[in-house]
């Protein structure tokens, strides 16, 4: 079905410069575009849909015969290093508005890619130009497309869908009678609290019932709300599978949602889950708190710069899924992460968030140095984590025994403690011992105050 061929490689070896967008030609930036995409099985190889949610007032409108136009090309490309295997898909789309005064108006809207590739290694590649201003916002990101087996039960990905609805007229979000409106952004919010999902079950017996099992879990994989469960006739080895979920009730973060398919036939059982995320919008008013949408102009290694200080009081799952998400997700994961700790949602401020950052500048003060910042230090991730001890005790040097600071926290499980010690005498003092969970514990932590190693 697929030609993979050298000769055939050769005949499609492309540079995407050719096809409009060189390098340097163009004005780089974020033009708000998010990316999403699932992958679904096809006999000999992986059919790819890639979602775009575009926000149409972050364009260049300009005066046309009816009001004002913009005009935005999208390109979408995969890679294999600098080899293009297959015809980049590209399109234009012109978004119309009546006035200026309107464009900040405008809303969102979806569009869709979609490419029957073989199985491999690839980099996916997004253009997206602002014709009007010669602006480009470029995202790239790789992905590996996998064959479906054929002889065990298996889900394609799950597609995240702000609508599903019976199809009036055959349009590029159609699929099997009904149009499937994607949200690559995968927000939900108490104004569209309806979350719609898609997705394709293969390899099933083709005998007996088959049942599926929604459920929104937490983060941390604990069940947060189960549809009942739904049994089918099994009509054959493969099935196509959409549904809803309310999300009303949910709190602010990040969540999972999950399906459970088993052949009750063979018993054999299989899950697959997508992340989406709650936001609840604050009340108007003014706050000292940054907008939910800060992070929206910042690029990659921003939000990394960002994360970092942050990651000191997120929790472990948090940091891993930021870690292997892309712009999209980092935003997310980070705009989440402050609504789930705002102690009173219902007020423009975030408390939690306004003395995290003032614990930043406190660190930065006090902690900083010629070596690092502030809140990179040992001293200033444990300031960050659980605020001001109760009590510090410092010991200065001596002839024998170098600098070293004791803090305790009487509050915190029933009380904890951390000893840093300056090991080197430059002010950096680095956390030795502490009996708090998932710090280094180490009782012979005095071999440090001085070059002795402890007797064996």
């Amino acid at each position: 079905m697929f030609q993979s061929s050298l000769v055939n490689k050769l005949v499609l070896f492309l540079i995407v410069s050719i096809f409009g967008f060189a390098d340097g030609k163009y004005i780089d930036t974020d033009l708000g575009v998010t990316l999403d995409q699932s992958r679904f099985s096809i006999e000999g190889g992986v059919y790819l849909e890639v979602y775009l949610m575009i926000p149409q007032s972050q364009f260049t409108y300009k005066e046309a015969t009816s009001g004002l136009e913009a005009s935005v090309v999208i390109q979408v490309v995969l890679l294999q290093d600098d080899v293009v295997p297959y015809p980049p898909d590209r399109w234009q789309r012109t978004y119309k508005v009546g006035s200026q005064a309107a464009v900040a108006r405008m809303g969102f809207v979806p569009d869709i890619s979609k490419f029957s590739v073989e199985a491999g290694d690839y980099v996916l590649q997004v253009d997206i130009l602002d014709a009007n201003s010669n602006r480009r916002q470029r995202i790239r990101k790789p992905i590996t497309l996998e064959l479906f087996p054929e002889d065990q039960l298996s889900i394609s990905d799950i597609s995240i869908a702000s609508q599903i609805v019976k199809t009036q007229v055959e349009g590029d979000f159609t699929k099997y009678g009904h149009d499937i409106v994607p949200n690559a952004e995968r927000i939900f919010s108490p104004a569209a609290p309806t979350l719609f999902y898609y997705f394709e079950a293969y390899g099933l017996s083709g005998s007996d019932n088959y049942s599926i099992l929604t459920q929104v879990l937490s983060l941390n994989g604990l069940s947060e709300k189960d549809m009942p469960i739904r049994a089918k006739k099994n009509p054959g080895g493969a099935v196509v599978e959409w549904g809803q979920v309310d999300t009303k009730g949910l709190k602010s973060g990040i969540h999972k949602l999950m399906v459970t398919v088993t052949d009750e036939f063979t018993g054999a059982s299989v899950s697959q889950k997508a992340t989406f995320y709650i936001i609840k919008p604050r009340e108007s008013g003014p706050s000292k708190s940054v907008s939910v949408d800060e992070y929206a102009s910042m690029t990659g290694g921003q939000l990394d710069e960002r994360f970092q200080i942050v990651s000191h009081v997120m929790s472990r799952k948090e940091i891993k899924l930021f870690k292997k998400s892309d712009v999209t997700g980092k935003r997310m994961v980070l705009k989440t992460f402050w609504s789930r700790n705002d102690p009173t949602p219902e007020t423009p401020e975030n408390e939690y968030k306004d003395d995290f950052f003032n614990r930043v500048q406190v660190v930065n003060r006090e902690f900083g140095s010629e070596i690092h910042k502030g809140w990179e230090s040992e001293r200033g991730r444990i300031y960050l984590k659980h605020g001001q001890p109760t009590s510090i005790e410092r010991y200065p040097a001596t002839s024998d025994r170098k600098p070293w600071e004791l803090w305790q926290y009487h509050h915190i499980d029933g009380g904890i403690e951390f000893i840093f010690v300056d090991k080197r005498g430059y002010g950096d003092f680095e956390l030795v011992h502490s009996t708090a969970k998932n710090e280094i514990r180490d009782y012979q932590w005095e071999r440090h105050l001085s070059d002795i190693s402890p007797t064996r």
